[in-house]
């Protein structure tokens, strides 16, 4: 049993267990949910400001590597599910009801390999990083800045965040999947949890190897397609900002790093 220290900054020091971390829980049923009864009963995924920045020198390249932490707020499980027979995936969100059932809803997501040491099923922009350069303390209108190298997430419950949650984790990573040759998988964030994605991990890094110095903002954004059904969007972006700068010796360091909101206690 192994357990990792995260730093957090402004929100202090997170112990995560990472056997949980890496699947505790039920693997999601991947059918149809019965029928919805009730009133419909949404998530609402909010992200944390990118945590645990540093700059790493990797195989010749130097990575601004940091952790990306998202936290259901919403009253309903975040679920997604998805199915092929042959070609592309038909991905279904799950929208639960108030006495029983959900009603699927096909999004347009795509799913993506994650054959990068993760070794699981992906979906495309749940939410991504971005390096956007700064001018008087706004990022640049119109400017494309650096993606994160990660491209998708499969979510799970990993941290338990308000008090109020379920005890025990509900979904799994194993969930989502252990092949290329699947053809369903699922995924889920119970209401209260959050899923962790440490900086250590495979694509949870920008490339700034050839970034200038100056002012920076690391944007995380969650569904920027509006893509998912949730109770709120007005919490689903925010940043850390920092500055690059290089040493009189020629090393590249990080200054003035500063947070942008934090996650809500609830929607």
């Amino acid at each position: 049993m192994k357990w990792l220290v995260v730093t957090t900054g402004l929100f202090g020091t997170i112990l995560v267990l990472l056997s949980s971390a890496c699947g505790g829980g039920q693997s999601i049923s991947v059918k149809p949910p019965d029928p919805p009864v009730g009133k419909p009963v949404l998530p609402d995924i909010a992200p944390a400001p990118p945590l645990n920045l540093e700059l790493s020198k990797e195989k010749g390249r130097l990575l601004l590597r940091f952790s990306t932490l998202l936290e259901n707020v919403g009253d309903g499980d975040f679920i997604l599910r998805a199915s092929r027979v042959i070609g592309d995936w038909q991905v279904y969100q799950d929208v639960q009801y108030s006495k029983s059932g959900a009603k699927p809803y096909l999004t347009p997501a795509q799913l993506v390999w994650g054959g990068d040491g993760h070794n699981h099923w992906h979906v495309r922009r749940v939410a991504f990083n971005r390096l956007l350069p700064m001018k008087d303390g706004k990022p640049v209108a119109g400017a494309k800045g650096w993606p994160a190298a990660k491209i998708g997430f499969c979510y799970f419950d990993g941290l338990r965040q308000l008090d109020d949650a379920a005890q025990d984790p509900v979904y799994s990573r194993f969930s989502c999947g252990s092949s290329t040759s699947d053809t369903a998988i699922g995924m889920g964030l119970s209401w209260g949890w959050s899923d962790l994605y440490p900086f250590m991990l495979p694509g949870q890094s920008v490339d700034v190897t050839d970034v200038p110095d100056g002012r920076y903002r690391l944007l995380v954004q969650v569904d920027d397609q509006k893509w998912f059904h949730e109770a709120s969007r007005s919490n689903n972006v925010t940043w850390t900002d920092l500055t690059l700068a290089t040493t009189p010796s020629g090393a590249r360091v990080m200054r003035d790093i500063t947070q942008g909101p934090s996650i809500p206690d609830s929607s």
